[in-house]
């Protein structure tokens, strides 16, 4: 379980590490914006679309 939560925050921690950010720093707001982005794409890629 623990690997999957790492998984899905991995797109954010990754941004929020690359500018510098601590958690305290509204590393939060950042790593959650780009998880919710990211895998809204994902998402939208994979879910066939009725026409």
């Amino acid at each position: 379980m623990k690997n999957m939560i790492w998984l899905f925050m991995l797109p954010g921690d990754l941004v929020r590490s690359k500018r510098c950010l601590s958690v305290k720093q509204d590393g939060r707001l950042i790593r959650s914006s780009i998880n919710m982005g990211f895998w809204g794409v994902i998402t939208q890629m994979i879910t066939p679309r009725h026409v």
